[in-house]
């Protein structure tokens, strides 16, 4: 779990009487998740996620909040804010800002092709739904890796080997990149955990906090690299395969998507690989995370759908 804020018991009560939600039984912390504090928390009405905000200002969670507005106009499915009783979707607290969901019960699946199948669907239905404006582009790629060159250059981490080698593979994949491809809404960061299923059956897509506007293909290449992985980071073909199918019916690949789209797996991963490594090493020091940006280069190699 990414664990950055805990809460007394008189930061909850505070929190739990501005919602319509009765009075707190019980708070759970979550495990997964990478960059907030989340909890499942049950009151004498209902069970629901309980989220703070530990990596985004606020001028980024209105920008969230306008796209999950915008998406549940278009029936999206995913799930949405609880307001409080003054109907707003946001609390801001002292120690961060605070977003409550209705907890939906799921869970987590296996990368099987028909999983793979309905997220392809999915996604692909997502990139038909037209962006809104104020969208960021892709906070994981190129307009970030470029300022941390910058910011560890006088550090440590300046001869560490993943700069050097972020820097090659940066150099190499940036004309792929920058092709002129199409672009439209993305989701940004769709690996299973990002996904809730009842069995074998799609109850949501989640955590739209990287909602981004960009190249498509940079989405069909995370979903790959997140969703398309057992545990032991070999790449289930046959799902990733049906997944591609999927998407392809409801918004067809280009001929030059389709050339490209080895490069741009490559790319999800080295930029997932990029902010892991910045965060549990720079940013939030952690031990026990320092390394697991060496997960998605392990990954990175082995796509190849031909």
């Amino acid at each position: 779990m990414a664990r950055y804020t805990t809460l007394s018991s008189i930061e909850l009560a505070r929190i739990v009487a501005q919602y319509p939600i009765g009075t707190s039984l019980k708070l759970e912390e979550i495990s997964g998740g990478f960059g907030n504090s989340n909890f499942k928390l049950t009151t004498t009405k209902g069970e629901f996620l309980l989220k703070i905000c530990d990596e985004k200002d606020s001028a980024e969670l209105n920008t969230q909040i306008s796209l999950l507005e915008h998406l549940h106009q278009h029936a999206y499915p995913t799930v949405y804010p609880v307001l409080t009783k003054e109907a707003q979707p946001l609390i801001h607290e002292t120690f961060g800002s605070v977003m409550l969901y209705p907890f939906l019960q799921g869970t987590q699946p296996q990368p099987s092709p028909n999983i793979l199948a309905q997220l392809g669907e999915a996604l692909a239905k997502l990139h038909r739904i037209p962006p809104i404006t104020g969208l960021p582009r892709f906070a994981m790629g190129i307009s970030q890796m470029r300022p941390f060159f910058q910011e560890v250059q006088d550090t440590q981490f300046a001869t560490h080997p993943f700069i050097a080698f972020l820097k090659s593979e940066l150099e190499s994949l940036e004309p792929h990149i920058n092709a002129p491809l199409p672009i439209g809404l993305l989701h940004g960061d769709l690996f299973l955990d990002n996904t809730l299923f009842k069995g074998e059956e799609m109850v949501a897509i989640l955590d739209f906090e990287e909602g981004c506007y960009d190249t498509l293909l940079i989405d069909v290449g995370m979903t790959i690299i997140g969703c398309c992985y057992t545990s032991a980071h070999q790449l289930n073909l046959k799902a990733a395969r049906r997944f591609l199918d999927a998407y392809n019916i409801v918004r067809p690949l280009t001929e030059s998507e389709w050339k490209h789209l080895d490069r741009f797996v490559h790319y999800a991963a080295i930029s997932i690989a990029f902010w892991r490594f910045r965060q549990f090493n720079i940013r939030r020091p952690d031990a026990h995370r320092a390394n697991t940006y060496q997960e998605m280069i392990t990954r990175s190699v082995q796509f190849k759908i031909a």
